[in-house]
């Protein structure tokens, strides 16, 4: 066979060879220097190896996620925020937890009503005695006492509103994480970090209690998009 003949098969093979592999799915002609930037990656593929700064970093897929190692820790995490006081605030001021307050509190005014019914029958039953008269002592001593009773009586009545508050805060936030769950689980997210926006006004004027404002908010950059208070509020009802 001539030379001639060889370099017109060689160049015929090559042709061919590049009008196959344009036309498989998945691949995209590199250009070259000052060329095009390929519009579609290569692939599917199992790994991908890169040249790292201390050697090859060997990068695959961990789940539906990019990992480059063997530890669980070395994967990428799809990540939410909530606005966790917003959220609580709201479900205490709803109606379910508020007529249980509204309850104690009916309660409580009943039971204060009454004492000061009897602070006022002792009164006017006792108005006509003072310091020089000679039941003075014993009259003080009742009066004592019945403080005594009513001071033991407002210590009761906080502790049992403390602890219905703290019930209905604990029930709250169970809820809300319930909700978190659902929200997560349909977004596909792994990880929500709860913040507080850092736009909120300060609703304080003592230097403590801004001190705490500043504290609570924990992000202090990030997009908006990852925000998905609105959506828990609505798979809670809010």
């Amino acid at each position: 066979m001539h030379r001639i003949e060889r370099v017109s098969i060689y160049v015929t093979l090559v042709v061919l060879g590049i009008a196959v592999l344009s036309q498989r799915p998945g691949l995209t002609p590199i250009a070259g220097a000052g060329g095009p930037v390929a519009e579609e990656v290569l692939g599917p593929a199992d790994r991908l190896v890169l040249n790292g700064k201390d050697g090859q970093v060997d990068v695959k897929a961990a789940g539906n996620a990019v990992g480059w190692g063997d530890s669980p820790y070395q994967r990428s995490w799809s990540v939410a925020t909530v606005d966790v006081p917003k959220l609580v605030r709201s479900l205490m001021e709803s109606d379910r937890f508020d007529e249980d307050r509204a309850e104690l509190r009916d309660e409580a005014d009943a039971q204060n009503l009454e004492f000061q019914e009897r602070f006022e029958e002792f009164q006017e039953e006792h108005a006509d005695v003072t310091q020089d008269s000679p039941e003075f002592p014993e009259v003080q001593a009742r009066f004592q006492e019945m403080m005594q009773d009513y001071q033991k009586w407002q210590q009761g009545t906080r502790a049992i509103q403390q602890k219905l508050g703290a019930e209905q805060i604990e029930t709250a936030f169970k809820e809300m994480v319930e909700a978190i769950d659902i929200v997560a689980e349909e977004e596909k997210i792994d990880i929500v970090l709860r913040f507080v926006p850092v736009d909120q006004p300060f609703e304080s004027e003592m230097m403590d209690a801004a001190n705490l404002q500043v504290q609570r908010r924990t992000i202090l950059h990030y997009p908006d998009t990852i925000d998905i208070t609105a959506k828990v509020e609505q798979e809670l009802g809010l």
